[in-house]
């Protein structure tokens, strides 16, 4: 009796192919592109709101200034009114001598900063308003290209004398 035998089957290894390892990898690759990118928006919201709560202390203080100080050197003869670029120590050593503290200060919250400080009313008897803008160079914004991650800012404050 001759007996047939059924042909074998070929066995299917078992494993992963090298097409299979290449495809996890290159989607993984892109869902860890997508995390460094969204570090890096909350890393830039994160400076930013930190100078922003830097600006909010500066503004404060100024008004202590302003309150400490005579209303007529202020804005008198040698008063607040003027630029201050934050980048110049000489800047800051010429101005008023209740200002300086306060520029010391504005210069380490905001190191590549200019405050520019103006009255309304250079007779200042009455509504006299001086308006104090703080500009800064923020780096680090959302951006699509490196060329646009940086912006300047500015914030203005008035205050009634």
């Amino acid at each position: 009796m001759n007996r047939r035998l059924a042909p074998r089957r070929p066995r299917r290894a078992a494993g992963f192919t090298l097409l299979s390892v290449l495809v996890s990898i290159f989607v993984m690759g892109i869902g860890l592109l997508g995390m460094v990118r969204t570090m890096m928006g909350v890393t830039s919201s994160a400076t930013q709101n930190q100078t922003v709560s830097s600006i909010a202390t500066l503004s404060n203080s100024f008004w202590g200034v302003m309150q400490w100080t005579p209303k007529a050197t202020v804005v008198g003869a040698g008063g607040f009114v003027g630029s201050y670029d934050l980048t110049n120590a000489s800047a800051i050593s010429g101005a008023p001598a209740n200002l300086q503290p306060w520029l010391i200060a504005a210069r380490t919250a905001l190191p590549a900063g200019l405050v520019t400080i103006a009255v309304n009313n250079s007779a200042c008897t009455t509504d006299c308003v001086l308006t104090v803008t703080l500009s800064w160079t923020q780096v680090g914004g959302p951006a699509a290209n490196a060329s646009a991650a940086t912006a300047t800012r500015s914030q203005t404050f008035y205050y009634a004398l």
